[in-house]
């Protein structure tokens, strides 16, 4: 049998958002919510389902708003941290789950934080990938070395421009942005699916000026997470500094950071297997 026959879809509608799921593994099983960044998708996921499916976990990743096969709703007020979120439960909910285990990469790291943080009660672990805590984030930013590599996340704040940059010429700055890091030329491809569909880059652009808004609104979730958390983290990072492969030691109870050389921000396509088997042995020890 295929990878690709073994994936099923399902749209789930979260108050006339629509929003396509792809799922590999048994309903029955526990299930780990996997959620993606920035220009990407579900198939971001693709290898690591995979694996996760023949461990025993019920595997879900989900199209976020705006992205993919999605609905991309047209304001920046759309994509607040609290609509979000929102969109993280209606997935649990839909699938009929208590407790889910959660996993997220880039911008769908962050989310992966918030959601913990704010609706604690659906999850029961979670695991960031070359991702940031929000608070240790806010204050990394205070230094000159992230502001440099954080030059987009101002940028992205104008109107149109960065839509126009992002995508002319077949997505020739993106594309080139995403081999720098080392990714080929077929993966590229499948990334960019994410955000080739009508709409899909002015909301993608709209998930980072939103984040400015809640940010400057105080609008961002603030809690300690108290479930057991792992952050996998490509040391080949260039978007990141590495003190931010650490969260906030106060506000996470407990966390065990592991580091994989060579890797780059895109850990889970360099380095699969490895972090298949991460995410296993994590989620897995709370059936323990």
């Amino acid at each position: 049998m295929s990878e690709e026959s073994e994936l099923s879809t399902r749209t789930i509608d979260n108050g006339g958002v629509r929003l396509h799921c792809v799922t590999a593994g048994r309903s029955t099983d526990p299930m780990v919510l996997l959620l993606h960044g920035f220009p990407a998708r579900w198939s971001t996921w693709r290898r690591v389902m995979k694996a996760l499916a023949n461990a025993g976990l019920f595997a879900v990743a989900p199209d976020l708003r705006g992205y993919g096969e999605s609905d991309k709703p047209p304001h920046v007020s759309d994509y607040s941290s609290a609509l979000l979120v929102d969109d993280v439960a209606a997935i649990v909910r839909a699938f009929g789950k208590e407790k889910v285990c959660v996993a997220g990469h880039d911008f769908g790291g962050g989310l992966t934080w918030g959601f913990a943080m704010k609706r604690p009660d659906l999850v029961s672990r979670l695991a960031t990938l070359n991702s940031v805590h929000p608070i240790g984030f806010e204050r990394e930013m205070r230094k000159w070395s992230q502001l440099k590599k954080s030059w987009y996340v101002f940028f992205f704040l104008l109107p149109w421009l960065p839509e126009w940059l992002l995508s002319r010429r077949d997505f020739q700055f993106t594309k080139r942005s995403l081999a720098d890091d080392g990714l080929s030329a077929d993966d590229i491809e499948d990334l960019l699916a994410g955000v080739r569909s009508p709409g899909s880059v002015h909301a993608a652009v709209n998930w980072y000026r939103a984040s400015f808004v809640d940010g400057i609104k105080r609008r961002l979730p603030t809690a300690k997470v108290e479930v057991p958390a792992l952050v996998v983290w490509g040391d080949n990072e260039r978007h990141l500094n590495a003190a931010l492969a650490d969260p906030p030691a106060e506000w996470v109870s407990s966390v065990r950071v592991v580091h994989i050389p060579g890797a780059s921000h895109w850990v889970h396509h360099d380095a699969p297997d490895e972090v298949g088997a991460l995410l296993i042995d994590h989620f897995a020890a709370k059936r323990g």
